[in-house]
């Protein structure tokens, strides 16, 4: 066989590639094992949190002034609203428990001692024939006619 490499211009493509990547990897490692990039990458995190909150700050005071809920407010609201749907869930679950027991026995100890009712045998009254609906004129037969 051949003793030349491949001409390939992909095989080609692929290994600059490698190369490329693997010389960009080692260079943005050592860049971010530096103390400076460290340092910067600190300040420009604390820059942006401190910027967000003041803008937090600012649309609440905006919101209060036009008299709409902040983002705090409808959160408060929202727990508030689950604490009292867990409340009145409890209160549903004491209430089935309740009546699971006492009424619903003395229900069946009723009617298991109580004498059966006789059947029903009257019948409705029967619904009044339909008044007679006018009678068709008849027809003359068709061979005679009228003078």
């Amino acid at each position: 066989m051949s003793q030349f490499p491949s001409l390939d211009p992909m095989a080609m493509w692929r290994e600059l590639t490698a190369q490329w990547e693997k010389s960009t990897n080692e260079f943005a490692n050592e860049a971010m094992s530096s103390d400076p990039f460290r340092q910067g990458m600190h300040g420009g995190m604390n820059a942006s949190l401190t910027a967000q909150k003041a803008l937090g700050d600012l649309m609440a005071r905006y919101l209060t002034l036009l008299n709409l809920p902040t983002r705090a407010d409808l959160q408060a609201l929202g727990e508030q609203l689950h604490r009292i749907d867990d409340h009145l869930a409890g209160i549903r679950r004491a209430l089935e428990g309740e009546a699971g027991t006492t009424p619903r026995t003395a229900q069946t100890a009723d009617a298991a001692t109580a004498p059966p009712r006789p059947r029903r045998t009257k019948q409705p009254p029967a619904a009044a024939p339909a008044p007679a609906a006018k009678a068709a004129p008849k027809k003359r037969p068709a061979g005679k006619r009228r003078p």
